[in-house]
């Protein structure tokens, strides 16, 4: 008999059971997977949570970094020739400024701030574009510019230093180049690079879920640190005294090109130079990177070397062979043909003849190569200047048998102005050669002064009895000889010519010449060198004809300058008598009449001082007429060295233009107007600025 049909109740639980084991697996796969999660979330919490911490914090926040301002270069009077200054380049997303239909205030701000800052019609067209997602601005802008449109959504702005320019062409090329990232490539920036290039500094910045930063309160700040200060010993008139007469001498003699250097032979500290090229300012301080072969200047230091050592004296007489002298070796001439000149004339004249057999007769070649060694030729002169060429100064084991008398009138070696400019300083300081300086001080942020130049003797090169003779023999030079044309009436000049044939063009045929002239001024107490240098004239040849009205037209300047380095007091004391005309009658008379009568008469004064520089020099006659003073004009005006002190920039802040002027001025600071925002300084309100520095005040009205 068949059992019963299950209950519906009884199917119905039996198909509900589930499999024990199933069970058992499924439970612990539960329990392993919350164990996880604790042990997960244990070592993120514990273990880990540095890392994590990290990995949020990068995502959130952002480092920005702070440029550093590059350490200032200024002139001798501490006026800046090259400045840092913070500027921004802008950066716009187009697609991300969408105002509402009914408010097209964002738009309309962004044309209106971009044409203001001078943007393109095509460029602002471009920025309004809201199909582009990226669209850079290339000028660069003051931040102060661009606040309100930093503001917009969707413009950003990437802070930069920009190095700003301030001196003469001659003097940028001097302070040198940097690149598009700030990093230096020629000149002083170059050579001073570690003492100029500041420590950047870092700020924390909330960075938002459109990647758009702000500052953050709690975000750690790490201010940047400028470089230091470099003052350097250019006198900033003299050298616009140099490039401009520089100029006007290559339009003048028609040269392809030319030099000019300035240096103090007491202190050796090279207060101008510039070169030129191919009728502008050269790319490159050649009178630094280009030596030449110098020719007859420099004759007086094989003199004063004899002199010195007794095998000669200024009277000394020589046979000149009437101008031409023909040897197995060579052929030798004289422009001024005499049977015989003493050692004094030989000098005056520029003898070659007389110079060969001094030279020839009395030094061995290992002397006259220890001679032009010991005057700086063919080494570095030491001035920070990376490209600065040394010359050519040959072994003496390899010279010829005419070498000798060859480097006596100045061929076989290659020299550059700057190293016969410090030759030509030893002779007018008494025989010391002197280690020559571009750069006067050195200051740290903080003001203290890091290095100051000080004078500083090589070597002795010569005797002060052997160059008191020379220095007379360069004063007959200027009065009676060669130089003549390098000469001014009221004060005695001294120097000497050289006329050389430029290297590679005598056995062509086609003669090319370098023309030279190294003067000193005043030769009692000599104040200036000056060396001046033309390449292939071609209105005259000669050293004298036409390089010595360079040193002329330099020295005239430097007197009627203000602030040239020149003490004042020397000269007046040192002035010689000059014939008595009308016009010097009037000025002096103006000048003894009453005080108030000299000031209304300043100009007339510079007038006819001018006047008696440009007279000829005297030459066989002294004058017997009484002596005239002429009061110099423009007494020096002090600068403030920054061992003084500093003072704290003053905030000038909704003062008028002159009143700003004048709180400023109050602080002893010299200042410069700039156009920009109203009230602004640079260096800012509350900077620690150096006493008698120059100081930028900005004004929206320029």
């Amino acid at each position: 008999m068949n059992a019963p049909d299950e209950l519906p109740e009884q199917r119905a639980e039996s198909s509900v059971r589930v499999s024990r084991p199933r069970a058992i697996v499924l439970h612990l796969t539960l329990v392993l997977f919350a164990m996880a999660l604790l042990v997960k979330t244990a070592r993120v919490q514990l273990v880990d949570s540095d890392q994590w911490v990290e990995r949020a914090q990068r995502q959130h926040m952002t480092n920005v970094v702070l440029p550093a301002p590059r350490g200032v270069i200024a002139d001798d009077a501490g006026i800046p020739i090259a400045v840092s200054r913070e500027q921004v380049q802008l950066t716009i997303s187009p697609n991300l400024i969408r105002p509402d239909r009914a408010d097209r205030s964002d738009r309309d701000t962004l044309a209106r701030e971009l044409r203001a800052l001078g943007v393109s019609r095509d460029v602002i067209r471009r920025a309004l574009d809201t199909t582009r997602r990226y669209v850079s601005v290339r000028q660069l802008v003051l931040p102060s510019q661009v606040q309100t449109l930093m503001s917009l959504q969707g413009v950003k702005g990437e802070w930069t230093m920009q190095r700003i320019l301030t001196g003469s062409p001659a003097l940028e090329e001097l302070v040198g180049r940097l690149n598009s990232e700030g990093e230096a490539l020629s000149g002083l920036e170059l050579s001073l690079d570690t003492l100029l290039e500041g420590t950047q500094g870092t700020r924390r910045a909330v960075r938002d879920r459109r990647g758009r930063r702000w500052d953050s309160p709690a975000g750690s700040i790490v201010d940047s640190r400028p470089g230091h200060t470099v003052r350097l010993t250019i006198n900033r008139q003299l050298q616009e005294i140099v490039e401009r007469e520089l100029m006007a001498s290559l339009q003048r003699t028609g040269a392809s090109g030319g030099d000019l250097v300035v240096l103090d032979p007491n202190d050796g500290a090279i207060l101008a130079l510039a070169g030129a090229r191919d009728g502008r300012i050269a790319s490159s301080v050649t009178p630094l990177t280009e030596p030449y072969q110098p020719g007859s200047v420099l004759k007086p230091m094989f003199v004063a070397h004899l002199l010195a050592n007794g095998r000669t004296t200024a009277n000394t007489r020589i046979n000149t062979e009437n101008g031409v002298w023909v040897t197995p070796l060579r052929r030798l001439t004289d422009e001024h043909k005499e049977p015989s000149m003493t050692v004094f004339d030989v000098v005056r004249w520029s003898s070659n003849i007389g110079t060969v057999k001094l030279v020839s007769e009395h030094m061995s070649r290992d002397e006259v190569y220890g001679l032009l060694r010991d005057y700086g030729f063919g080494v570095f002169t030491g001035v920070p200047y990376p490209s600065e060429a040394r010359g050519q100064l040959a072994d003496p084991r390899g010279w010829t048998e005419y070498s000798v008398g060859s480097m006596a009138i100045g061929y076989e070696i290659s020299v550059t102005p700057v190293q016969l400019a410090i030759a030509y300083a030893a002779l007018a300081n008494g025989g010391e050669l002197l280690e020559p300086a571009l750069v006067r001080e050195i200051r740290a942020p903080d003001s203290s002064l890091m290095f100051r130049h000080a004078r500083r003797v090589v070597r002795r090169v010569a005797t002060e009895q052997s160059t008191a003779v020379v220095r007379d023999m360069l004063k007959a030079v200027v009065d009676s000889g060669t130089g003549r044309a390098a000469g001014l009436a009221a004060f005695e000049v001294g120097g000497k010519s050289g006329t050389a044939i430029r290297a590679g063009t005598a056995r062509s045929g086609g003669r090319e010449y370098d023309a030279t002239f190294a003067g000193m001024f005043p030769m009692s107490d000599p104040q200036l060198v000056v060396v001046a240098r033309l390449i292939r004239p071609t209105t005259a040849i000669f050293g004298g004809v036409v390089a010595g009205p360079m040193v002329r037209a330099v020295l005239s300047g430097a007197m009627a300058a203000r602030n040239a380095a020149l003490d004042r007091s020397v000269l007046q004391r040192v002035a010689r008598d000059i014939p008595m005309t009308r016009e010097s009658l009037a000025v002096q008379g103006a000048a003894t009449a009453t005080p108030r009568l000299q000031q209304q008469t300043s100009d007339v004064l510079v007038s006819a001082l001018d006047s008696a520089f440009d007279a000829p020099a005297p030459r066989d006659i002294e004058p017997t007429a009484g002596r005239v003073i002429v009061t110099l004009p423009h007494a020096a005006e002090p600068v403030v060295s920054a061992v003084s002190g500093t003072r704290v920039v003053p905030s000038v802040r909704g003062l008028s233009v002159r009143e700003a002027v004048r709180t400023l001025s109050a602080a002893g600071f010299r200042v410069k107007l700039t156009r920009g925002v109203a009230g602004r300084t640079s260096p800012a309100a509350g900077s620690v600025v150096r006493v008698g520095a120059v100081v930028l005040l900005e004004d929206d009205s320029i």
